[in-house]
């Protein structure tokens, strides 16, 4: 009954991590797209400042920086907690800069899933402990982008009307 949450935009390191396979480095861009997509991969930000937020007022059942890829994090989370995820993937927030780099949806979606290297955080909230929490303090939003279910180990993605079983694909370390 878990709400999964995202604190940013996805993919946009992974389209920066294809930019310099394809030869593009950041000297020679001269667009701001480019250079903005190249700086997720080259520079990351991890959402130090907002983990401590969220620990702090007890608001995650589950968290976990988005290293690995979302796919990937999200079976970490699902095998340690023993529960399944339900993702919506018209929820998903894309980096702003990725439509330039991707030549679909579903390449956008492949690089929000799978790239990894966001450092963005995912975790998981009691609706209404975190919705009470939103409103007393208007505070930073988050992106709901789907649910903890009962089945175990299964990352369901509602994708074009269709419910597909999601592989995670990321970053494997063993």
């Amino acid at each position: 009954g878990d709400l999964i949450f995202v604190t940013g935009e996805l993919g946009g390191a992974a389209a920066g991590l294809k930019l310099l396979e394809d030869g593009i480095r950041f000297e020679s861009n001269d667009k701001t797209w480019g250079k903005n997509l190249l700086l997720k991969q080259l520079q990351p930000f991890p959402q130090v400042t907002v983990s401590k937020l969220l620990s702090e007022n007890d608001l995650a059942t589950a968290m976990i920086d988005l290293s690995d890829g979302l796919s990937s994090d999200l079976a970490h989370i699902c095998r340690e907690s023993k529960v399944g995820a339900k993702l919506f993937s018209e929820k998903i927030p894309f980096d702003k800069n990725i439509d330039k780099a991707a030549e679909s949806f579903d390449a956008k979606l492949d690089y929000a899933l799978h790239g990894g290297e966001d450092f963005e955080l995912l975790f998981t909230a009691n609706p209404k402990k975190f919705f009470e929490y939103e409103k007393r303090f208007n505070s930073r939003k988050y992106f709901c982008i789907g649910e903890i279910t009962a089945n175990e180990e299964i990352i369901e993605l509602v994708y074009k009307d269709k419910t597909v079983i999601l592989q995670p694909k990321g970053f494997r370390h063993f």
